[in-house]
């Protein structure tokens, strides 16, 4: 029976939220099997091809990672091809034995992995949801033909539940830490400032625009991972607006020790985990009304379905420049302008330049000045 020291099981757990365990947990096993390598890959159903999507190997294996991937890691190597016949959820198998090879196809891998420098491999298969699957692979020393053996196969069986779960926990925290990258980019592109804080206003988190604007400090800043005003009665406000005490849930910040900061709290966030967030968080919605924002004439023209001197007219209205204003600045009369104006209510659909004006600054076409 073979026998999971705590070494192993503990450094592979800990490779769910550590990268650098995973080669630790390599030089374990290439120890622990005496082998020449391990390398351990997801990978993903193609038609006839298993591709790779991430892999690791061994401290040792790195200083050779051009030779052994030169062969070994390529589609020439026929273990990469997909067994014919339904996906098999566990799977301990080596090049001597596996019914998958061809006579032809094990001299091809003799031959192929002796010019990269690795000899004979066995390895672990586990199927994966998405039509993933995890390997991790054992390679003998070149010359040593020495196939698995039972003990190999014993502790490869003991270790299988073990990768399983590990692998499935990774997948899952690289998913979510996937999603939350793409949140972050999106809310960064909104140019508006997003900070969630709980009810002593520490900082859970924040977006780009956020960062700025704590950053640049004036009526709010960022102190000790908590939201910090400048002025004490406006630290009462905010501590009242995110605790649900106050009877409206926008506030002003600022004004006359620098710039105005217009603030929204959103209802207090109902969160899917509550162990891993506090309970009682507030996504805060904060704005600098004098901050400049652009509008860009090409977007306005695309979005719109205007030519770009109909859609300069609109940009230069959502920036506040009037119709005679923006005729001047072109050096065209004021009536030709007006026309243009006309053109881009009828294209837009707006009754008024007031809604034209609306509908530009509700779009996408806004950009930081």
């Amino acid at each position: 029976m073979a026998v999971l020291d705590d070494q192993l099981i503990g450094t592979l757990y800990g490779a769910v939220d550590n990268a650098a365990r995973w080669v630790e947990l390599m030089d374990l096993l290439r120890v622990r099997f005496g082998v020449e390598s391990v390398a351990a890959q997801l990978l993903v159903a193609s038609r006839d091809d298993l591709l790779p999507l991430w892999g690791t190997r061994d401290s040792v294996s790195e200083g050779h990672a051009a030779l052994h991937d030169s062969w070994a890691n390529s589609i020439a190597n026929p273990r990469f091809r997909r067994p014919n016949g339904p996906p098999v959820d566990l799977e301990i198998e080596s090049d001597q034995q596996s019914p998958d090879y061809s006579n032809e196809d094990r001299k091809v891998l003799r031959d192929g992995l002796a010019r990269c420098g690795l000899g004979p491999a066995f390895w672990i298969s586990q199927q994966l949801e998405d039509e993933r699957h995890f390997t991790m692979i054992f390679h003998r020393a070149p010359g040593d033909g020495r196939d698995i053996d039972l003990h190999d196969r014993h502790l490869l069986e003991a270790m299988a539940p073990h990768f399983r779960q590990a692998v499935r926990l990774w997948m899952r925290l690289a998913e979510a830490d996937a999603r939350l990258a793409l949140v972050e980019a999106a809310g960064d592109g909104m140019l508006t400032a997003l900070v969630a804080c709980d009810r002593r206003l520490r900082v859970h988190w924040m977006n780009a625009d956020a960062r700025r604007l704590l950053d640049a400090g004036g009526a709010m800043r960022l102190r000790h991972g908590a939201l910090a005003c400048d002025a004490s009665d406006d630290q009462q406000r905010l501590g009242a607006l995110v605790a649900g005490r106050s009877d409206r849930a926008v506030l002003a910040l600022g004004g006359d020790l620098g710039p105005l900061l217009h603030v929204r709290a959103t209802p207090h966030l109902q969160t899917p985990a509550p162990i891993a967030l506090s309970p009682d968080l507030v996504m805060l919605v904060i704005t600098r009304p004098d901050c400049t924002v652009r509008y860009d004439a090409h977007d306005i023209a695309r979005l719109f379905g205007l030519t770009l001197t109909e859609a300069a007219l609109a940009a230069s209205l959502a920036n506040g420049i009037s119709v005679s204003e923006f005729a001047a600045a072109r050096g065209v009369a004021e009536g030709t302008a007006r026309l243009h104006l006309k053109r881009v209510l009828a294209k837009t659909g707006a009754p008024r330049q007031a809604e034209l004006v609306r509908r530009i600054c509700r779009s996408v076409a806004r950009h930081r000045a």
